[in-house]
């Protein structure tokens, strides 16, 4: 069983060596792979001493075959190994970098130990920090035990190769055809033979955590060929690298569009089997159109996110998520969340799903843009309509329901991009508008949020009374009050009509108060006030104060 204090051991170097060794020795035997089957006793010798030379050399060339199949996979599963151990090192070092940073230090069984909080903590933190320390424990645990099972995984396909190769199981040259086989051949299923699988990931629905954890433990080109092989596995995964998943999710959007359109042709083919005229189809016809109605908007909205993907002029996109389930959901990033030094997410509210997604993730590249005037020289701002939320005012709009699906997506994606970011941690911003900030504000509340700072933009209601009833991860509880915006044009109808705008009531508003009154606390900005048709929406229109402010806190100004 590998331990911890093996897995820091662990060098490529020494592998590195062994495929360059193995290369050689395959590169001295294979020209002798010259029609080898063709070797025989010379023409008229015959007899039982011609027949044993002749038994002899088929002798010979299956050990040469099988000895060219052993070089074979031996080379394969050094290389192999070998890039699986930088991945593994690299889980290794990223576990002891996290541990070091919080005074934590990891034992060679792999025990997290806790060194103590910081010098200086005041007594009347202590309880809130040992509890801190306590889940931050839990979370270094569950990274040790990823790193061990990848390592373990790593450990036990080399063995097997190595046991086929010792005990001569790699090839059998005497199944073969003899006058078709020659040393190529039995090099190329060597090579089969010795390759390594990659480890396999944590079970779905694990955290983000765990997962960043067993992410860490591959090499490059084994996330690459996951990310094209398995789309499926790695698109939807928290926690694993932006690009790795953009690659996935560009191959799951082509499926999509597929499926989308393997649908509508067969709705089109039963529409033209009807007769709008006819009273017992009509209602069936009509029913069928409005199915292709909505399938066409979920196409236009795959077209809208593939040009955004693909637009030259604007911030390289990466594509965090997709699907066509009922609304259809997206996660679009402008710029890398992984490497960017200020990350937001834009939350949109009633009405938001594929249908339209243009105009959500023009908001983004907005908000992106006005970071920069406000000083961040490395952003990322994501469009993430990765619930599915309210398609109409009433009834849905009123309900919480909506709200109370979206908490634990919302939840794991925020603690996924803190745990796939690489360096110096990102400052970190959630930006809801309408009833997107219903979802911020109950996963806030039930789960915590992995952000410094929430702007909420119009809203009915956040599903608390108080900033201070939110939680935000990094915050200390007394100070999450200075890191809640919000703000409400005095022309917009939604915050006017879903709140009794009076403390004495608050408690009866299912979706909570309105956050830019005085009594709910945070800090309060000004929008424009513009047509009530208009002004529920133009929060992010060019030069608007409200845009500028938005843009000033994500950059962190």
């Amino acid at each position: 069983m590998v331990t911890w204090a093996d897995a820091s051991r662990w060098e490529p170097a020494p592998l590195a060596d062994a495929v360059g060794a193995l290369n050689a020795e395959y590169n001295k035997l294979l020209p002798a792979s010259e029609d080898l089957r063709k070797l025989t006793t010379p023409y008229g010798w015959t007899g039982e001493a011609a027949d044993a030379a002749s038994a002899k050399v088929t002798e010979m060339v299956d050990g040469l075959e099988e000895w060219a199949a052993e070089l074979a996979a031996g080379r394969m599963a050094a290389a192999n190994v070998g890039d699986a151990v930088v991945g593994v090192k690299n889980g290794v070092e990223e576990v002891r970098n996290l541990a070091g940073a919080q005074n934590f230090t990891i034992a060679d069984d792999g025990a997290v130990i806790d060194n103590g909080p910081p010098p200086g903590t005041p007594p009347e933190q202590a309880e809130a920090v040992a509890g801190e320390r306590r889940q931050f424990a839990a979370e270094l645990a569950e990274r040790v035990k990823q790193v061990m099972q990848s390592a373990e995984d790593v450990d036990t396909d080399f063995c097997s190769v190595l046991d086929r190769i010792l005990n001569h199981q790699v090839f059998d040259a005497t199944t073969n055809d003899n006058s078709a086989t020659n040393l190529s051949a039995a090099g190329s299923a060597g090579i089969q033979a010795g390759g390594l699988t990659i480890p396999a990931p944590p079970p779905e629905g694990a955290t983000a955590a765990q997962n960043a954890a067993y992410w860490a433990t591959l090499s490059d080109q084994q996330r690459r060929q996951l990310a094209m092989d398995h789309p499926g596995l790695v698109g939807p995964r928290d926690g694993f690298t932006a690009t790795h998943r953009d690659i996935a999710n560009r191959s799951l959007l082509g499926q999509e569009r597929g499926e989308l359109q393997r649908e509508r042709g067969d709705l089109q083919r039963r529409l033209d089997g009807l007769k709008e005229s006819d009273p017992s189809e009509m209602d069936e016809y009509h029913e069928i159109e409005d199915q292709l109605k909505e399938l066409d908007e979920k196409l236009g909205g795959i077209e809208q996110v593939d040009a955004r993907l693909n637009n030259p002029d604007l911030p390289p996109a990466f594509l965090l998520g997709i699907s066509g389930d009922n609304a259809g959901q997206a996660i679009i990033a402008s710029g890398n969340p992984d490497t960017a030094a200020n990350v937001a997410t834009y939350v949109p509210g009633t009405g938001s799903g594929l249908p339209g997604i243009e105009g959500d993730i023009t908001r983004s590249d907005r908000m992106f843009a006005e970071a920069q005037k406000a000083g961040s020289e490395s952003t990322s701002v994501i469009t993430w309509v990765g619930y599915d939320a309210p398609q109409s005012i009433l009834p849905d709009a009123a309900s919480k329901t909506f709200a109370d699906n979206a908490e634990q997506r919302l939840h794991s994606f925020q603690a996924g991009l803190e745990a796939s970011h690489q360096g110096e941690r990102a400052h970190s911003t959630v930006v809801g508008h309408s009833y997107g900030t219903t979802a911020i504000g109950q996963t806030a509340r039930d789960h915590g949020l992995a952000t410094d700072d929430v702007i909420f933009v119009g809203s009915p209601g956040v599903g608390v009374d108080h900033a201070d009833q939110l939680r935000l991860d990094g915050v200390p509880a007394s100070q999450v009050s200075d890191h809640v915006y919000s703000t409400a044009a005095p022309t917009d109808p939604v915050p006017l009509a879903t709140n009794f705008r009076t403390p004495e009531l608050d408690g009866v508003d299912p979706l909570g108060p309105d956050p830019t009154t005085e009594w709910f606390g945070g800090r309060q900005f000004a929008a424009e006030a513009t047509s009530p048709l208009d002004s529920h929406s133009d929060y992010w229109e060019p030069n608007s104060s409200s845009l500028r402010k938005m843009g000033q806190v994500i950059a962190g100004s």
